[in-house]
């Protein structure tokens, strides 16, 4: 019998599960919920890795989930119909799958059309037909949008390329080109001309995805995902692309809620901690920021202060750039701004630690258990073994002796990409056996940051912890938020880390953001640095970070006759900040991105999928400029919606073009039927909250709007100690009238007003 035929036959069903065997080779399908379904392709004596990107239920585990566990899913039961070597299953009212049982191809039907099928007539690698490594080949339309992957560049649409899935430290990428990046998500959402679907690979080893960027004229069109991993296991979603992107959210566990201080402006250099007066820098930094009167919640404190000579070292205060750190470290709090320190997870070999970490056996090791030495920043260095508890532990005891017992109330997870790929580097895993580290790398960095996580906790039980990590799988949203890592300072990149950005907040990834006018390169022009600032503002994120060439830092005064230009757009970010977190609360609760392209929200064929707009919340459309000199942008405003801007109402279905000055403040289009919340306080360093909420009302009939808000820092939100305003408007001919109720703990008495575009009667009632 040819290797290219292989007959299966039903071993053992549940209500929820089904598996199915050829001589040494299972297949498994579990019912993971009325609208998702995972698919395990596992030979005999396969070694199968736990997973630590599924945690639907958020418990805190250093050694992950089986991936065959179905704890915490809701799962389904659905018709199975026998049909000689077939199998009909009715999934839901739209889905039905057909199984033919020879090579076990999968075909899926929404509405009775094919939306996708297992390639044919082999779709995996059961006895290595197509070489080493686990494969899954599945159908390509013509013309398919694909979005997704993490932090992969480019355009957002991903159709006809292909891409690694492992992680680097890309130091001054090419946002449009360069690939690897920072981020290992093995997830991407497919829509065709039938509907959408979405599919992500649980797996932690080195990948590689093709979406149509390899032909063979002995198959029809294809993509597939190759892995190093021993097991093939993967997930499939049904539904529109924003569902689908809400029950990958909602699989992989809830995202960390950071504090409310932390989407204001956060400053950040390397400059500063790399000069020999590092503490004067940033006492520098503390008057001018308070001369210029810019509000500010955080410093990311770079890592030049650990230095010793020309080498960084983690945990390693340079008492000679900062004689007392809990002296300054409690300055700048007490002027509420948070230090955000860096920290790594490697130690250099003449780090003043590193023997005794050594002889403790806490290093990733070699087969003769020596530490695994590999390249680092600033030398060769080991990385710790998170998969060891005494590692973990050492880690969290570090943290707290050197940071949090001095004030830090946060932490800059960075460097965490684990660049280990020698196959001979061993982690002591999760069980007895040891495990290649190669194998592993984003789980590292998932116990790094969760190392980090729990020593905040621990330190700081009534505080939400603030963590940032710059790589990791989808898991590390439980954690921490992200950014877009070390982009460069030109107009290519503020374009392309738009859909960057985008692709890491429709990949799970939602709290993001990016280095202001550009990480490496020369200090950006007055243009550039405006522009990167104007995208900043509708991003939760919103950093400006440097390593300029000239060893300058890019500030917000760094060209003293703009300084008014950029003042008056931190002052449309914190007049914004009601609005966006309360979006921010929606996305932990209800797995709602704050960012997403139009197509997400809209049914649209007119939409343009690489526009230069995006959805900020669900209620304002924003458009930007990234081309230099060009001032002027055309802004489609999807149909069967009516969009607000200024004191004017425009129809849905059209275009309208903007002028938007480098130096001017954003407009932006609202929604039609949305409440929206804006501090309307008077801006500055020092500057009380004035809520102020405005109705932009519908033509005729009803709708709902709500808003949350809560103490900023506790968890108190979760006892419901907090403001959850629900908004009820009716828009009638004469008159619009607004009922609201607070569902809250927290009272507060909203101040409401109708927009300037619309002259009805307004009436508020309080229920």
């Amino acid at each position: 019998m040819s290797k290219f035929e292989h007959k299966f036959s039903l071993k053992s069903s549940s209500d929820c599960t089904r598996i199915y065997n050829e001589n040494d080779i299972n297949v498994r399908i579990d019912f993971v919920s009325k609208s998702c379904i995972r698919v395990a392709v596992i030979k005999n004596g396969c070694k199968v890795l736990p997973t630590f990107a599924v945690n639907s239920s958020n418990e805190l585990s250093r050694n992950g989930r089986s991936r065959l566990s179905n704890d915490g899913f809701e799962t389904a039961s659905p018709k199975v119909v026998k049909e000689a070597e077939n199998e009909k299953i009715v999934l839901n009212s739209q889905i039905t799958i057909e199984l033919s049982l020879n090579n076990f191809q999968l075909k899926y039907y929404m509405n009775n059309k094919l939306l996708f099928k297992d390639r044919e007539p082999l779709a995996y690698n059961f006895e290595n037909e197509f070489g080493s490594a686990a494969y899954h080949y599945i159908s390509r339309e013509a013309g398919e949008r694909v979005f997704g992957l993490g932090d992969k560049g480019g355009e957002l649409n991903k159709s006809g390329r292909a891409f690694r899935i492992e992680t680097a430290d890309s130091m001054g990428y090419d946002a449009k080109n360069t690939d690897i990046l920072y981020k290992h998500i093995p997830f991407y959402i497919c829509e065709n001309s039938v509907g959408c679907y979405g599919i992500f690979y649980d797996t932690s080893d080195t990948s590689y995805v093709d979406l149509g960027n390899e032909l063979n004229n002995y198959y029809e069109p294809y993509k597939y995902f190759k892995t190093d991993d021993d097991a093939l296991v993967y997930y499939v979603f049904f539904g529109t692309k924003l569902e689908i992107l809400q029950q990958f959210s909602h699989l992989c566990g809830k995202q960390a809620f950071p504090p409310k201080w932390s989407f204001d402006y956060c400053a950040s250099t390397m400059a500063y901690t790399d000069a020999p007066d590092s503490e004067s820098k940033m006492n520098e930094f503390l008057q001018k920021i308070k001369d210029v009167n810019l509000s500010c919640g955080g410093f990311y404190l770079s890592s030049g202060y650990t230095s010793i000579g020309n080498g960084r070292y983690v945990f390693n205060w340079n008492y000679d750039k900062f004689p007392n750190p809990k002296e300054f470290i409690k300055r700048f709090s007490d002027n509420g701004i948070e230090i955000i320190p860096n920290i790594k997870p490697a130690f250099l070999t003449d780090h003043p630690m590193y023997n005794d970490i050594a002889e403790r056996g806490l290093f990733v090791k070699n087969p003769d258990s020596s530490p695994f030495i590999t390249r680092f920043w600033d030398g060769n260095g080991s990385y710790l073994d998170f998969t060891n508890k005494n590692a973990y532990d050492f880690w969290s005891e570090q943290l707290t002796e050197k940071l949090l017992d001095s004030g830090v109330k946060a932490t800059w997870n960075d460097n965490n990409e684990f660049d280990i790929k020698d196959t001979d580097a061993l982690c002591k895993g999760f069980s007895d056996s040891n495990v290649n580290a190669s194998r592993i790398r984003p789980v590292l960095t998932y116990l790094m940051v969760m190392s980090s996580y729990e020593a905040q906790i621990k330190k700081y039980p009534d505080l939400r912890p603030f963590l940032s990590t710059r790589s990791g799988g989808i898991g590390v949203r439980r954690f921490a938020q992200t950014w877009s890592g070390d982009n460069r300072t030109n107009f290519k990149d503020l374009r392309y880390c738009h859909n960057i950005g985008l692709t890491m907040s429709i990949s799970g990834l939602t709290f993001y953001g990016h280095d202001l006018g550009g990480f490496s390169g020369d200090m950006p022009s007055r243009e550039l640095l405006l522009r990167w600032i104007q995208h900043g503002i509708f991003e939760p994120r919103f950093t400006i970070h440097s390593w300029n060439s000239d060893g300058s830092a890019t500030m917000p005064w760094s060209y003293p006759d703009i300084i008014e230009s950029v003042s008056n757009l931190f002052a449309q970010r914190k007049q914004l900040l009601p609005y966006l977190y309360s979006a921010a609360y929606d996305s932990v609760e209800k797995n709602l991105p704050i960012n997403a392209p139009l197509c997400f929200y809209f049914d649209d064929e007119n939409i343009n999928t690489e526009s230069d707009s995006f959805m900020f919340g669900q209620s304002i459309l924003v458009s930007f400029i990234f081309d230099e000199g060009r001032e002027n942008v055309n802004v489609y405003l999807p149909k069967d919606e009516n969009w607000y801007l200024d004191d004017k109402l425009y129809i849905g279905g059209q275009e309208k073009e903007l002028t938007i000055s480098p130096k001017s403040r954003m407009p932006y289009f609202i929604k039609s039927g949305s409440v929206i919340p804006t501090d309307e306080g008077e801006y500055g360093f020092e500057s009380e909250e004035k809520l102020v909420f405005t109705v932009y009302p519908i033509q005729n009939g009803s709708f709902e709007s709500e808003f949350f808000t809560d103490d900023g820092i506790s968890f108190d939100y979760k006892n419901n100690v907090c403001v959850k305003l629900k908004f009820f408007v009716e828009c009638c001919e004469n008159e619009v009238t607004v009922k609201y109720k607070n569902l809250g703990k927290i009272h507060m008495t909203p101040q409401l007003c109708l927009c300037d575009a619309d002259s009805r009667k307004f009436k508020v009632i309080s229920e």
